[in-house]
């Protein structure tokens, strides 16, 4: 086969798929040569998601004709000029670049005029292709206008999402932007109705709450601090332990103003928090990180939602201090520190850990509960994970081939937690939250549609952008879930809720699941519907710490064996067996 050089137009094309990987990201970087072209307004207009129209304009130092002629060609830029210089980035990116990969796959149309000059200069390109120029005489700035993306390519437009969920996507970019460009005036434009309309005085706090409408000023929590030794300074706001949501869209990280999605910061983040948050919950945040530029590599990913840092630790141990140190000023939980072991604390226990495993090699085997056909978690589709047990060092369950199980002799409630019951075999241990909870999720399914119940005193909510979107898009879906609601100007009145959820926790709940439909937008129908009904399941079930009575406890016993089931909606193990012979050979009784 013989190796021949692609056509020009195609090596755009390919290049193209790095930088316009949907119409989120075309928004990105247009929005980002924006700011760097030291812009005060910028304005961002989308219809249909961003698949037929892309608008992006701004008042920045705008390109001179001879300027904007270079800039739509491919490897050109006004950021770098050595390869040095990739490595100190202070800028977003490569304004030339970022064109004529978008302009390669759309109809651009694309305007710019320099403070100092009398007229600009307007391009039409089709395909990356120049078209048609023009002289312009209006206001200073650029305008960029995409048309029709990704029409030259329609294998790859067929696999954009949605208009809908593009739509969304949009927003969250541009949220972000509002978020760390607090000097800089936002308009945006979505289907021919504004979304927001941000003037640069507003400050961060204020922002945020646009942002996040269900927060109060008093639910932010500044935080600040600097390592001048290493030149590190986080800032910006959380909300207190009680204030959280389902999932980590709440939590908003900046290296040198860039948006990152970095788990091990985010995990650092709620570390900061030591054991006040509930488990399965995540705060709100806004939290900027500033270093220095030779100290982070922001190359490493095409998007550059990730970082690479030359000290990940000390930033890490930054972000934790910041956050813990913030709520503890606020004093209103106490933190607990989670220590990290020392170096001879772990030497002692990897001893201790070979010790055992020398001298009792088959102790603490378990197995799960079985069903009426022997189907353990292990074989279940809806088990994949391992269980683990914490002696000094964490132990892996090894499951045996289970067997039959006997009637079972009901002990007691443990804890507030578990329910103990006997049989023929050993102690059967049943976590009562992930029992009740999968009870529940099994009635929920057997419903197609969910008996409401009306509150007592409505609940007035204020949603964001993207949840009155999703509450929209998805009105039926809630409807048979239980909810109804009537809106009111830019609010929502909640009326009614499923019958199985408390009063108390309505606003919540409702929360939760407008979350949950974001964070499932891509999944099957039958799949989703299934999310949204174990998520309502998990906040009607029984918790930690609610006494049952002991006829409760029988019946929830009596209920599990009868519906043989295994495991939690959310696939936690509902129950636990320590085996008479596994007790026995710990005791040396065998």
């Amino acid at each position: 086969m013989r190796v021949k050089e692609l056509p020009k137009d195609v090596v755009l094309r390919i290049a193209a798929g790095e930088v316009v990987t949907g119409c989120f990201s075309v928004v990105k970087e247009l929005v980002e040569n924006s700011i760097d072209a030291h812009a005060k307004r910028i304005e961002i207009e989308i219809e249909a998601g961003g698949k037929e129209f892309i608008r992006v304009a701004d008042t920045g130092e705008g390109m001179s004709p001879l300027d904007l002629k270079e800039a739509i060609k491919p490897h050109t830029t006004s950021k770098i000029s050595s390869i040095e210089d990739l490595h100190r980035l202070v800028s977003y990116g490569f304004r030339g670049e970022a064109l004529s990969t978008i302009a390669s796959v759309s109809r651009m149309v694309i305007t710019s005029k320099q403070h100092s000059d009398e007229a600009g200069l307007k391009l039409k390109l089709t395909g990356g292709q120049l078209v048609s120029e023009e002289p312009y005489s209006g206001n200073a700035g650029t305008i960029v206008e995409v048309f029709d993306l990704l029409f030259n390519t329609p294998a790859r437009r067929k696999f954009l999402k949605s208009v809908a969920v593009e739509g969304r996507m949009v927003t969250e970019i541009v949220q972000r932007f509002i978020l760390s460009n607090p000097g800089i005036s936002f308009s945006y434009i979505k289907d021919g109705k504004t979304v927001y309309n941000v003037s640069e005085t507003q400050s961060l706090k204020d922002r945020i709450r646009l942002v996040f409408p269900e927060l109060n000023v008093d639910d932010l929590i500044e935080i600040s601090y600097s390592d001048n030794s290493s030149g590190i300074a986080i800032s910006g706001f959380v909300t207190m332990p009680e204030k959280t949501r389902l999932n980590r869209f709440g939590e908003m990280i900046f290296v040198n103003n860039r948006y990152v999605k970095q788990f091990e910061l985010n995990y650092a983040l709620e570390r900061g928090y030591g054991e006040t948050l509930e488990k399965g919950r995540f705060p709100f945040a806004v939290v900027f990180i500033t270093i220095e530029p030779g100290s982070v590599d922001v190359n490493i990913h095409p998007q550059k939602l990730e970082v690479k840092f030359s000290q990940t630790s000390r930033i890490l141990e930054a972000v934790k201090r910041a956050v813990r140190s913030a709520i503890h000023e606020r004093g209103t939980f106490k933190i607990k520190p989670i220590s990290e072991p020392s170096y001879a604390e772990t030497e002692r226990y990897k001893k201790q850990a070979d010790h055992r495993e020398k001298t009792a090699e088959k102790t603490f085997k378990y197995k799960p509960l079985a069903t009426s056909h022997g189907t353990s978690r292990k074989n279940n589709p809806n088990y994949s994970f391992p269980m683990e047990i914490e002696r000094q060092h964490f132990r892996t369950f090894q499951t045996e081939k289970p067997e039959k199980i006997g009637e079972p002799k009901f002990i007691g409630v443990f804890g507030e937690r578990y329910i103990l019951v006997e049989n023929p075999e050993g102690l059967l241990v049943i976590d009562q939250h992930a029992a009740h909870e999968r009870l529940l999720f099994e009635k929920l399914k057997r419903n197609k549609k969910i008996k409401a119940q009306q509150l007592l005193n409505p609940v007035e909510l204020v949603l964001d952008e993207l949840r009155y979107r999703l509450l929209s898009d998805n009105s039926e879906k809630l409807i048979n879930l239980g909810f109804h609601w009537k809106s009111k100007n830019d609010r929502i009145i909640l009326e009614a809720i499923p019958s199985l959820v408390p009063q108390s926790e309505a606003k919540r709940v409702f929360m939760d699941i407008l979350d949950e439909l974001r964070l499932t937008k891509l999944e099957e129908p039958e799949r989703l519907f299934d999310n949204l009904l174990a998520s309502i399941a998990c906040k009607a079930a029984i918790k930690t710490g609610d006494r049952l009575t002991i006829e409760e406890a029988r019946k929830l016993v009596d209920d599990l064996k009868s519906e043989n089931l295994i495991a939690c909606p959310h696939g936690r193990p509902i129950s636990m067996l320590i085996s008479l012979r596994d007790l026995d050979g710990y005791f040396s009784r065998r």
